[in-house]
């Protein structure tokens, strides 16, 4: 089955006018979660003095101090959640699941049987079906909370574009990040089969197709790139993110009229941070 090929474009130009629309999200999520956090403790009722005991009666002993148990997770309701919020959202878990604090939430039986009956996912994600980059993990999610799309690369083809497009219209997410991750197999056989070192085990695969939609990531990489394997990383992020906005034209409706998201992203395999896509 053959691929529709798009009309020449001017993929610089619209790629860049995507990542102007998100590209400072992560940074103003982070600040919208630690002034969440700020406003908390601002608030917080004050402790009320205790009684006066009679001198008669007998001194209660005193309790252990204990760490206050956290706050339970709210749900998630995608319908009311905006872009800007919805990244707040995957800031903060990405915080919790960067400093060893997750909190896994959403993942109760009382969840399971919520979700059960309908899905309203408040982002969408859609990263490299590499094993170590478990979306609902690095941002600390539960069920129904992202609509996740995998696939090798995170390339963008019409079945992936149409599984975005369905996500946002139908189930009513407002962000789509396009995850790319440090080390990407997919990218890195590309680089080699560019250079004319390709496996000869992908001989007969339908891996070539893959390598096809990374390859333009691969050609805009600088010559003079320090890690070219981790720029083609974000250059590819970035491209995958153009070719939605590009290539949909629901979805770029949506991003100009301010109701929806589309960002490139990098995640770290070591430190486990996700931050934006640099190219």
């Amino acid at each position: 089955m053959h691929r529709h090929i798009a009309p020449p474009r001017r993929p610089l130009s619209r790629r860049h006018l995507v990542l102007g629309l998100g590209a400072g999200l992560l940074a103003t999520g982070a600040a919208i979660a630690q002034e969440a956090e700020e406003a908390a403790g601002r608030n917080a009722a004050p402790r009320k003095p205790a009684p006066r005991r009679s001198r008669a009666a007998p001194k209660p002993a005193a309790k252990p101090a204990t760490a206050p148990a956290p706050a339970p997770a709210a749900a998630h309701t995608g319908a009311s959640v905006g872009p800007e919020e919805a990244m707040a959202r995957l800031v903060a878990g990405n915080e919790r699941y960067v400093s060893g604090f997750s909190a896994h939430p959403n993942n109760d039986l009382a969840r399971r049987g919520k979700v059960a009956a309908g899905q309203t996912p408040f982002a969408t994600i859609l990263t490299c079906a590499d094993s170590r980059v478990p979306p609902e993990l690095l941002f600390d999610q539960g069920l129904g909370d992202l609509f996740v799309c995998r696939v090798a690369g995170n390339v963008v083809d019409d079945a992936l574009l149409a599984s975005l497009e369905y996500s946002v219209i139908h189930l009513g997410s407002t962000l789509i990040m396009v995850l790319g991750h440090e080390r990407c197999g997919a990218v890195k056989a590309t680089i080699d089969a560019l250079a004319g070192k390709g496996d000869p085990n992908d001989a007969g695969t339908k891996i070539g197709a893959l390598a096809a939609l990374i390859a333009p990531a691969v050609r805009a990489a600088p010559a003079d790139a320090p890690d070219k394997l981790d720029a083609v990383v974000s250059i590819n992020a970035s491209h995958a993110a153009a070719e939605i906005f590009v290539n949909s034209p629901p979805l770029r409706a949506r991003v100009l009229a301010g109701k929806l998201k589309i960002v490139a992203a990098r995640y770290d395999l070591d430190d486990g941070k996700v931050t934006p896509a640099r190219s």
